[in-house]
């Protein structure tokens, strides 16, 4: 009788420690998944200075946002006429965008825009879905209205997280095509792939539910896929993408991973063969 009262009180030691390991790491989880999904990226004053020093035809830009936020970057004009199309481009949840300035080098016919989220570069303020989501669309309104801008040609990019973006300026703003690197339906659904015993949908306050946007958007979309994602796996990718409106083409680039997908030449081919003259 003894044993099985011995027997039953470390049973039930167990199953409190494993309760409690459970609650902090869904305490742990709640309480810090603003730094797991935006992981902000500064920008040396020294990028700066460089970027301004050896690329001329990148013009530093500062937008104020509708609640008095600053965001931060560039116009890159690679086009000899004006109006010229512009590419809207959206990062990665880890990604200072001035990169991307000597990634359009040798571009041609295309304006690319290039800002950091919230929170990213010198943008001030801090990041979150409806603060982004509202932060697109406020990037299209001010550049559309530029004489610079050909609005009849504005085209969005996103990559990974920045899809999110694309997604939802495609289905509130008439685009002429949209580029999307890693494209994801669900950021909640992601979420619980990785954490399957933890309610993430219940504790996530960004969750980027993107279907509903891509059921609206309607113009031609090309979807770029790592063969070896273990980030975005491929079926998120590809759940976003049936549910597009619109014109669509599946391209997986192969031998490449979520991180290593824009190193591959196919890249961009692809994406210059979408656009036409003036990408890469």
């Amino acid at each position: 009788m003894d044993n099985m009262i011995e027997i039953a009180v470390i049973i039930r030691r167990i199953v409190l420690l494993v309760i409690t390991i459970y609650l902090i790491i869904t305490a742990l989880l709640y309480l810090f998944q603003n730094s797991l999904i935006f992981y902000r990226q500064p920008l040396d004053p020294a990028r700066v200075a460089q970027v301004n020093r050896n690329h001329p035809g990148a013009e530093e830009i500062t937008i104020q946002t509708h609640d008095n936020e600053e965001l931060h970057g560039w116009i890159v004009h690679r086009s000899g006429k004006k109006p010229a199309p512009l590419l809207i481009y959206f990062g990665g949840n880890a990604e200072e965008v001035s990169w991307m300035i000597e990634e359009t080098a040798g571009l041609e016919g295309w304006s690319v825009l290039l800002m950091n989220y919230r929170g990213y570069g010198k943008s001030s303020g801090k990041p979150g879905e409806e603060y982004l989501l509202s932060d697109a669309l406020r990037l299209y309104d001010h550049f559309a209205k530029r004489d610079y801008v050909d609005r009849k040609n504005i085209a969005v990019m996103g990559r990974s997280l920045g899809t999110a973006m694309a997604i939802y300026l495609s289905a509130n703003r008439d685009l002429s095509k949209t580029v999307l690197v890693s494209p994801f339906g669900s950021m909640a659904s992601i979420a619980s792939d990785n954490f399957p015993f933890i309610p993430v949908k219940l504790l996530m306050k960004h969750q980027f539910n993107m279907l509903p946007y891509a059921r609206k958007a309607d113009n031609p979309m090309l979807t770029l896929v790592a063969s070896n994602d273990n980030i975005i796996p491929a079926r998120h990718s590809r759940e976003l993408f049936k549910t597009w409106r619109g014109i669509k083409s599946w391209q997986v680039i192969e031998h490449t991973t979520h991180n290593t997908i824009s190193a591959n030449p196919a890249y961009r081919e692809y994406i210059h063969d979408f656009l036409g003259k003036g990408m890469y």
